[in-house]
């Protein structure tokens, strides 16, 4: 036999009670450890299993159970308190006792949790991931955007046939006004609910809407964690219309409530504004319509008077033009008259002229001895000091014509 065979050996068993009887020497009592839930599991039974990741050390994990008397217990003190059920992802302060399992992990036997640790590390990230919003510019995106006046065409994130989706889609019906609703169904709670809301509204921006509105019953902190994700606040501060937040909560404020144009409530709350907003601008329509029917009204009864006026001063030209008529027709027969007689008198004047021609033309007064004596273009010679000698001249007697030339004296 080899000296190994004299060296102490312990078997599986005897190893692991050892173990647990020196972390037992090490945490004789409950202990205290914050960390990370991951990997969560419950059984039918309601025992609850996860690993308690450290955040600053991602490779570092303890196993944590708890059984189910124990965890209805813890879960209904954080029901209580406002938290909610635990999920993956959430950090948490818990206490219990440390031991070793068969397996050869070390095992905190959970004991309970303190929700106030887990409230806090909530505000904390969500006052993180405003402060980014704040310094990027995103968290003011979607407020910029104007609100449109009649908002009918409505995009729609929610769980499809929750009691959200019905009291939202009731609401809107009971107004009579005819919205288009188009609903994007997302988990609104839950591990996998921030990347379901995010491609929600993805798909949602790409249709011509005039808003967009995101419903989700009340719940539990943790039940509404998915609005405190940046993931989904991004989204939402993004979308090229206006989004309305209608997230079941009485006091705190989603960070979706921060970034989203208008933040109300409730589901139904977000259904009212829009009914509001339509019924508002419907209101503005109406009063203008009766602005302008009294505006045309009056303008009508001003059109009359006025016709009037002018019917009585076209009746009174009516009478002045007639009798204007009259005096034209009486000027017309007077000048016509007038004319006719001064015809009549310069017809007489023209007879004694023609009798005085007859006496005075060149035929009588040539048979009186008379010449007239003519160059030969034709023109006459009245004087003796129009001719010079070797002039040319035709002399027209009262029996005939002799030429003659000037001779000088």
């Amino acid at each position: 036999m080899g000296s190994s065979d004299l060296t102490p050996t312990l078997g599986v068993a005897e190893l692991l009670d050892r173990a647990g009887a020196a972390v037992a020497g090490v945490f004789p009592g409950p202990v205290w450890v914050r960390g990370e839930v991951s990997g969560l599991r419950r059984t039918p039974n309601g025992a609850v299993y996860f690993r308690l990741v450290d955040p600053d050390q991602n490779d570092r994990s303890l196993e944590v159970a708890a059984r189910g008397r124990v965890m209805r217990a813890v879960e209904l003190a954080l029901e209580n308190a406002g938290v909610g059920r635990i999920r993956d992802g959430v950090e948490v302060r818990v206490s219990g006792t440390v031991g070793v399992s068969p397996r050869g992990t070390v095992v905190l036997s959970l004991l309970e949790i303190d929700p106030a640790f887990t409230l806090g590390r909530m505000a904390v990230t969500r006052e993180e991931i405003l402060r980014r919003l704040a310094a990027d510019g995103t968290l003011h995106l979607n407020k910029a955007l104007q609100l449109p006046l009649v908002p009918l065409r409505v995009g729609l994130v929610t769980s499809r046939g929750s009691a959200a989706h019905a009291d939202f889609l009731d609401q809107l019906k009971r107004s009579g006004y005819r919205f288009r609703v188009l609903t994007a169904h997302s988990s609104m709670q839950g591990e996998r609910a921030p990347a379901e809301v995010v491609d929600s509204l993805a798909r949602l921006a790409r249709h011509d809407l005039d808003v967009v509105v995101v419903v989700r019953g009340g719940g539990s902190k943790l039940d509404l964690a998915a609005f405190d994700d940046e993931s989904v606040a991004r989204a939402v501060a993004r979308m090229p219309v206006p989004v309305i937040a209608g997230i079941g909560h009485e006091i705190d404020r989603s960070v979706v409530d921060e970034v989203a144009a208008v933040s109300v409530k409730t589901p139904t709350a977000a259904a009212e504004w829009l009914v509001n907003r339509v019924a508002e601008f419907a209101t503005r329509i109406d009063r203008a319509r009766d602005h302008i029917r009294r505006e045309a009204a009056l303008a009508l009864g001003r059109s009359r008077a006025h016709l009037a006026l002018l019917a009585g001063g076209v009746a009174g030209a009516r009478h002045a033009v007639a009798g204007q008529r009259d005096r034209l027709d009486r000027l017309a027969d007077g000048i016509a008259e007038k004319a006719r007689a001064l015809v009549e008198a310069k017809r007489r004047e023209l007879d004694r002229l023609a009798d005085t021609l007859g006496v005075l033309g060149v035929e009588p007064t040539l048979r009186r001895g008379f010449a007239v004596v003519t160059r030969p273009d034709g023109s006459a010679v009245t004087r003796a000091g129009q001719l010079k000698p070797g002039d040319r001249v035709m002399v027209r007697f009262a029996d005939g014509s002799i030429p003659m030339t000037v001779e000088p004296e």
